[in-house]
């Protein structure tokens, strides 16, 4: 069976950002997954504290210097176990949440320990005032892009709370969430995060 964690990362629990999050895990309850939400704002979750910078091999979930009171480790390995993830964020000032941002940083440990989320197939929620949520999924999809996770196909989703699109939200939302589905199906098996091989002696003598 197919895991989907969705992650909201609203101060909200059951606000625009969570109506959003929902819409698209039950249409992957729906597709036959399993889901599970997480709310940021209920975890102890402090800002990454960049040891990466200074000691890179002790950069990892379960070596990180902030500590045993820190929620960290317990999140991470929810999304090491999940088959398929939904980042949902409010905007704030074109930009995701103070939260998701921390939570991107903090997922540094993963990207950093060998790409450990490549071929995940993400969604992404953005719930907006006015304008940004382009940019804040776009911040999120690049940022999760690198460290390997892939968007699925229409898996972006937004609303603006000024431009009443509730039903063409809740339609992308259900979309996404079947397709993440399927996504996470498709691309299992295959190492994602291996290195590549040597390039043949024939691109070599190209290359020069």
């Amino acid at each position: 069976m197919v895991r989907v964690l969705g992650i909201n990362g609203s101060t909200r629990t059951n606000g625009r950002t969570a109506w959003l999050l929902e819409a698209v895990l039950e249409a992957a309850r729906e597709a036959g997954a399993r889901t599970e939400r997480v709310d940021l704002v209920r975890l102890q979750l402090p800002y990454c504290a960049a040891n990466y910078s200074e000691d890179p091999p002790a950069c990892g979930p379960e070596t990180c210097v902030r500590g045993p009171f820190d929620d960290w480790g317990r999140l991470a390995q929810k999304i090491l176990e999940a088959d398929a993830l939904v980042f949902a964020t409010p905007v704030y000032w074109f930009a995701p949440s103070a939260r998701m941002k921390t939570l991107l940083e903090r997922m540094t440990s993963l990207e950093n320990k060998g790409l450990l989320l490549a071929g995940k197939p993400m969604a992404l929620a953005a719930a907006a005032e006015e304008d940004g949520a382009a940019q804040a999924l776009a911040q999120l999809a690049v940022t999760l892009g690198f460290m390997g996770l892939a968007l699925a196909p229409a898996g972006l989703v937004y609303t603006h709370a000024r431009q009443n699109d509730t039903a063409e939200a809740l339609s992308d939302a259900r979309r996404a969430g079947r397709n993440l589905v399927e996504a996470a199906r498709r691309l299992r098996g295959y190492d994602w995060g291996a290195e590549p091989r040597e390039n043949p002696a024939e691109w070599k003598a190209d290359a020069g």
